[in-house]
């Protein structure tokens, strides 16, 4: 397999501001150019505390609404000395997050060190996000690949490498059976904030002619596009898994049980790698598919009816529990400090006997700063009472102050009760630190991550995701050509009747009747069931076990919504005027998703209906709106006619 780096490509900072839609305040240094992916809020800085870290040298700084109103208390000689010093350093951008009264003040020093000064409409803790996501996505690590395959087989992203003619031949038959290709060429990948590996293809596709092409040998190419279909192709996959192709060779041991994990690394990241060898009368497309489903089933648990038993057993168990300490089960207003213990392997330097009678309520993850200077005024606002982080920087600062100032601030701040103290990046944590968390029984504990952002990057998107905002919807929540479509109507309208047919034609399942929408950290609205999963009611049968039935490939535990399709019944004076999907769009969770109606009766194929309307969407996200084609050219025909 060939390998060619890219050379890194650093966005200006024109670009992020018009990636992030802000309104520059002072025109200036907008040709600098942005280097890391990280993102830093100012804090030390403005009580005359500096490091030089990269936060003040490279990183994009933040000024939040808790900065300025602390700014604006200070004497007008005080903060203007602290705001030279502080714009004097280089850092490419500062983004204000508040309007305050001391812009202009800012902005005028800014002019002196051609520091663009810029002006979100977001709230502070929304800014960093996005901004972190569009820095972390476009400052990726990346790569070209040749010689390998990247498939979307069942949701999996699959790279194929190995024995060329059997690589060829598979692809194709995948092909025929549904599934989609990306590129069997020049396979960019990407290393995503460390969270995964993103290939695409190279080639742009921005438009609706751009056709994908699998390369054979001697020339011979075929056109993915018009020969299976818009349907069959993507431009970018997750990738998440490799499989080798090699010749069979009968003196090798071949792995029988499937106990062994194998992995290969990506730009530093680890993907699971299967071996499959190849002979005459294998079918390996059908093989590859057996391994693209096994890859879910490890991740979606034991496929059977007793694991779904004692997996409920244990939701009872668990929810008697927390209604029993009165927590809210349905909304996850509280996680127990065990649950960030586990997930990521903290050790504990005091506490250990309340990790589970202490709860974490707020998604925040916070370096003191302001508070160990004794500014506790907004203290309450925001969140600033969740998981909070010390590194060798507060420590440091804790040494440059007065002891008594030092006992008076810390004393102050460990009033607050917070859920729990994380300590990164500290070879040595100060005795007198130590004897007051003792003191006040505060769990303490310590994280192997030693970057500042990263743990707070990484513990912030856990919380997150737990603690995302909720709703249920009446409806059938199904995954047609990788978009997540929930179909609603009325009730006997035929939805789970119209959801059992697209599963007999290789669509999945995520949820049936009732369905779970949460808002993920990036803003996208992910479904799944309320309840147990995969099971459905179909009139005149029952409840029928979907998983059990059709296997996983049928079933999907969770699917970013991407279109809802309302069905009406067709009546008589419809006929005529019913003939477009009409178009429109429902608010979700604060999203705007798109929305369209289908007529159904008898003799109208719904499923069929629903796929064509899945294709049409997919067909104008690429750049091509076949409506708009055909009066084209039908304007066209009529003038040619006159």
């Amino acid at each position: 397999m060939r390998v060619e780096k890219i050379s890194s490509k650093f966005p200006k900072v024109k670009e992020l501001v018009r990636a992030l839609n802000l309104k520059p305040l002072l025109k200036v240094g907008m040709e600098n150019i942005i280097q890391t992916q990280s993102v830093y809020r100012v804090g030390y800085e403005l009580t005359g505390f500096f490091s030089d870290g990269e936060e003040l040298q490279k990183n994009i700084n933040i000024l939040g609404k808790k900065e300025c109103s602390y700014l604006e208390r200070m004497d007008s000689r005080t903060r203007k000395e602290i705001l030279e010093k502080y714009l004097s350093y280089p850092f490419p951008a500062l983004i204000v997050s508040f309007e305050n009264p001391i812009v202009d003040e800012i902005i005028e020093i800014a002019k002196i060190y051609n520091k663009p000064i810029l002006k979100s409409d977001h709230r502070t803790l929304e800014l960093i996000r996005n901004a972190k996501f569009y820095l972390q996505k476009i400052l990726a690590e990346e790569v070209i690949l040749d010689d390998c395959m990247l498939l979307d087989v069942y949701g999996v992203g699959i790279l194929l490498r190995g024995y060329e003619d059997a690589r060829l031949g598979a692809t194709v038959e995948l092909l025929e059976r549904g599934h989609k290709f990306i590129t069997d060429t020049r396979l960019k990948i990407q290393n995503i904030a460390n969270r995964f590996i993103l290939g695409s293809n190279t080639a742009e596709k921005d438009k609706g002619d751009s056709h994908f092409y699998l390369f054979g040998k001697d020339g011979n190419d075929i056109d993915v596009t018009t020969h299976f279909g818009i349907k069959s192709t993507r431009k970018k996959k997750k990738v998440t898994l490799l499989i080798e192709l090699e010749k069979w060779d009968e003196k090798k041991f071949y792995d029988r049980l499937g106990l062994d994990e194998v992995y290969e690394e990506f730009l530093g990241f680890k993907i699971p790698k299967v071996v499959l060898p190849v002979r005459k009368g294998r079918n390996l497309a059908i093989i590859i598919e057996t391994a693209a489903i096994n890859y879910r089933l490890k991740k979606t648990g034991v496929n059977s009816a007793e694991y779904f038993w004692k997996e409920s057993k244990k939701l009872i168990e668990e929810n008697r529990i927390n209604k029993k300490r009165g927590l809210v089960v349905d909304e996850k207003t509280s996680m127990p400090v065990r649950y960030i213990k586990s997930r990521f392997n903290l050790t504990i330097l005091n506490g250990e006997q309340f990790l589970d009678t202490r709860y974490i309520n707020t998604t925040g993850v916070h370096r003191p700063s302001l508070a160990l200077t004794g500014y506790f005024d907004m203290f309450d606002e925001d969140g600033y009472k969740g998981i909070q982080l010390f590194t060798e920087t507060e420590f440091k600062y804790l040494e440059s102050i007065s002891k008594e100032d030092r006992d008076r601030n810390l004393n102050r701040y460990l009033e607050e009760k917070f859920p729990l103290i994380v300590i990164s990046g500290v070879k040595e944590i100060p005795e007198y630190f130590l004897d007051k968390i003792r003191e006040r029984d505060i769990i303490l504990m310590q994280t192997k991550l030693d970057t500042p952002s990263h743990v707070i990057a990484t513990f912030s998107a856990y919380l997150e995701n737990y603690f995302a905002p909720a709703v249920s919807v009446h409806g059938v929540f199904v995954e047609l050509y990788g978009f997540g479509v929930l179909l609603t109507g009325k009730s006997g309208i035929g939805k789970s009747e119209t959801a059992l047919e697209l599963i007999h034609r290789g669509h999945r399942l995520i949820a049936d009747d009732s369905v779970r929408f949460e808002k993920g950290v990036i803003g996208d609205i992910t479904g799944r069931a309320s309840k147990l999963p995969y099971f459905m009611e179909i009139r005149g049968l029952g409840i029928i076990d979907v998983k059990a039935l059709y296997g996983v490939g049928a079933v999907r535990i969770s699917k970013r919504l991407d279109m809802i399709i309302e069905l009406q019944e067709l009546k008589s004076e419809d006929y005529l005027t019913a003939m477009d999907y009409q178009e429109s769009t429902e608010t979700i969770l604060g999203n705007e998703v798109s929305k369209i109606k289908l007529y159904i009766s008898s003799g109208r194929n719904a499923a069929a209906m629903v796929e064509i309307a899945v294709m049409n969407l997919m067909a104008k996200r690429m750049g091509y709106n076949s409506e708009e084609v055909y009066l084209k050219e039908l304007k066209n025909k009529k003038c040619t006619n006159k």
